[in-house]
């Protein structure tokens, strides 16, 4: 645990999701996996749809539509439609059926394996603070075992941009009824955690369990935590 500056008093606790309470990586990973499969299995033309062709794809909305990169759940489903729609697919029935696949990823999404030490963290740090979640992502929180510990969840696109823009610390601020400054955020990323949080007026715990260099930060947080157990000590 590394103090940075002087951690001042907290009202709301706000987490990220992604790297921050679970391993994301081979959640995603499985997920698109699943897509493609069902893609394949379901839609056995759309063998043109490989990982690097919907990657293009979301490459060409992007330059026309960039406000689209601020809702990975909107882009996502795009991507699938304008996808199908290249394979011969008319627009209504490629709508449809991205949908359909999109709620599938959503169900494999879902499937996380939540550590022991992020379920003692939220128990014991939910019966003294209000807490919330603040995320880019599109996890369904609601499928999974996450989902009892957060009053408040914010994610980008339907409550504003997304981290490091200040839309969701400043909505969850308005909601709570506290100031900025009031909420401490916990987060791996140094760019969307912790710069985000800093910038928007509230204050950063920087979990740096991948052993990272403190000279990769832009902005200094309030504590470098190694592993999210050290929030027990800490609060």
């Amino acid at each position: 645990m590394r103090f940075y500056k002087r951690l001042m008093p907290v009202k709301v606790l706000s987490f990220d999701l992604d790297d921050t309470l679970y391993d994301n990586v081979p959640v995603i990973t499985a997920a698109e996996t699943w897509l493609l499969t069902a893609l394949k299995q379901q839609r056995p033309e759309s063998t043109l749809l490989s990982k690097d062709n919907l990657a293009a794809i979301k490459r060409q909305i992007l330059l026309i539509e960039p406000e689209l990169g601020h809702d990975v759940s909107a882009l996502r489903l795009r991507v699938l439609t304008q996808g199908l729609q290249q394979q011969g697919m008319q627009v209504a029935a490629a709508t449809a059926l991205a949908e359909e696949f999109y709620q599938g990823f959503l169900t494999e999404r879902s499937k996380i394996n939540v550590p022991k030490t992020s379920h003692q963290v939220l128990s014991e740090l939910g019966q003294r603070y209000p807490l919330a979640v603040i995320t880019n992502g599109n996890l369904p929180i609601e499928r999974t075992a996450l989902a009892p510990y957060f009053d408040t969840v914010l994610r980008a696109g339907v409550d504003g941009r997304m981290k490091p823009a200040p839309d969701m610390f400043y909505a969850l601020a308005n909601q709570m009824k506290v100031k900025p400054a009031e909420i401490l955020h916990i987060g791996d990323h140094i760019h969307t955690d912790v710069a985000g949080a800093l910038h928007s007026g509230c204050q950063a715990i920087w979990l740096n369990d991948q052993g990272r260099s403190a000279a990769d930060l832009q902005s200094l947080p309030q504590v470098e935590l190694e592993r999210l157990e050290q929030m027990l000590e800490l609060l």
